[in-house]
């Protein structure tokens, strides 16, 4: 493939603030560090990594990459897949390019660049607020939004997608376009979950959320881990389902089959969110406790740190992939008996295909309760692009390994989960979160005839010659 050219970068260079830099060592500590990512599955080497500071600087390399012909990628976190590319193209890095600016008055936070999920969720609690975002503190906010944006808050806010209320898109002119529902209304439907093919977005305005729906006085949440050896597995999953099911319980979790350090021995774990008092979650799970963990460790928590029991999951390098099948209420009622010894018999297998596949996790995650919150909200059910709003409980399989040659046994086992997850459900249910994947069928990335219709109409007003990517053309 084709390196960059010398005159391209250097005419670059002239087109961007005095803070931009652009990096094309490799063997600089600062480009090795920057192209770092969650997973180094397909990891490229760029051309260049463009540093930018402002937007002009996104605006002017979007621009000139376009009538140059060279491809690009953004990159805020780092923890998507398709944030890399190879030595004939350029990674926008909008590492340095962020900012939060809250609107208390107009309830709403604007994120800028590669502003990331713990940055802002530290800037609204400072003023009373919450925003639905992901479990990742290091994710970027506009990626996940624009992706549809699962969080543990959708039951109390709606999804991420949903409190989007305005945006800054440079788009495949390199024409820098404001979006709201007063000016190109469609393209804010579009970026309402399918953003990343129609742009790169430069802010974001978001609808914030007083911190009195967490239903707790002191706006902290109830959370912790809670280990059970695998002999428990069916006893605690008697348990655990109909609870978890239930729309009148205001919690949500994830419950995964793993082999956690030291030890290294597989067990069940559950991982709860508690929206209430430390008191009322611990009556709640006291049917859980009774069952005799091995582990209970529940403790109330500041609302900003949320995500920290995740954060074990979010360290950079190593060969990592998140793969998710979507069910309703009703169908994840009816499978979830016979799903989770079977993934106790997938994952004692992957284990002995692929040892080197210890970290693996294999789950199910729920957030089913049925806000009372919500029907009183602000929060309008208006269609977007995000296809899974009927998706009340998720098969969530992280799969991390050190051998690449462990890829394809990694890949089969995984495929043998995600058809359990879907065993007995219409095709036309079938979900995939599209932030996971671009390789699993577009239509149940975006499920629906009419809305993926609509995106691509949209695609070829906006983006006609694919400049970012070709999914939906």
């Amino acid at each position: 493939m084709a390196s960059l050219s010398s005159s391209f970068l250097s005419q670059l260079g002239t087109l961007l603030s005095k803070d931009a830099r652009i990096l094309t060592d490799p063997n600089n500590n600062e480009f090795k560090e920057l192209l770092r990512r969650w997973s180094d599955i397909n990891k490229q080497i760029p051309g260049a990594i463009v540093l930018v500071a402002t937007e002009e600087d996104v605006v002017n390399t979007v621009r000139f990459a376009v009538e140059s012909q060279v491809p690009f990628v953004p990159k805020s976190g780092g923890h998507s897949f398709w944030s890399t590319i190879g030595s004939a193209g350029i990674i926008i890095d909008l590492s340095f390019f962020k900012g939060v600016k809250i609107d208390k008055e107009a309830k709403t936070v604007t994120v800028i660049g590669g502003t990331l999920i713990k940055e802002v969720n530290e800037a609204v609690f400072e003023q009373g607020l919450c925003v639905p975002l992901g479990t990742a503190n290091s994710v970027g906010v506009i990626p996940q939004a624009i992706g549809g944006g699962l969080s543990i808050l959708a039951t109390l806010c709606g999804y991420t997608s949903d409190n989007i209320l305005a945006a800054r898109i440079v788009t495949a002119k390199g024409e820098l376009v404001a979006v709201s529902n007063d000016s190109h209304p469609d393209l804010l439907y579009a970026i309402r979950g399918a953003g990343q093919f129609f742009g790169l977005v430069t802010s974001l305005t978001l609808r914030t959320h007083p911190l009195s729906v967490l239903r707790t006085p002191d706006a902290t949440i109830y959370t912790g881990t809670i280990v059970f050896p695998i002999e428990k597995l069916d006893d605690v999953a008697r348990v655990l389902i109909p609870m978890s099911a239930s729309e009148d319980n205001p919690w949500a979790g994830l419950a995964m089959v793993a082999a956690p350090p030291p030890a290294f021995q597989t067990c069940f774990m559950i991982l709860p969110i508690y929206f209430g008092t430390k008191e009322e979650a611990e009556t709640f799970l006291e049917p859980l406790r009774a069952l005799g963990p091995q582990m209970f460790d529940g403790k109330s928590v500041s609302y900003v740190r949320i995500n920290d029991t995740f954060e074990p999951f979010c360290v950079k390098d190593g060969f990592k992939r998140f793969a998710g099948a979507g069910m309703s209420l009703e169908h994840f009622k009816r499978r979830a008996p016979t799903v989770f010894p079977k993934l106790l018999e997938l994952f004692e297998e992957l284990k002995r295909v692929a040892p080197d596949a210890g970290a693996t996790g294999y789950g199910l995650e729920w957030n089913a309760y049925a806000s009372p919150h919500k029907k009183g909200s602000e929060i309008k059910e208006e269609e977007t692009a995000f296809a899974h709003k009927d998706a009340k409980a998720w098969m969530e399989l992280l799969s991390w390994y050190t051998d690449p040659g462990s890829h394809s046994e990694v890949s089969r086992i995984e495929k043998q989960a995600l058809d359990l997850a879907r065993e007995g459900q219409a095709l036309e249910y079938h979900s995939t979160y599209q932030n996971w994947t671009r390789t699993d069928p577009i239509e149940i990335r975006y499920r629906g005839k009419e809305r993926l219709a609509k995106l691509k109409v949209l695609k070829k007003e906006w983006d006609p010659n694919g400049v970012f990517t070709r999914e939906l053309l």
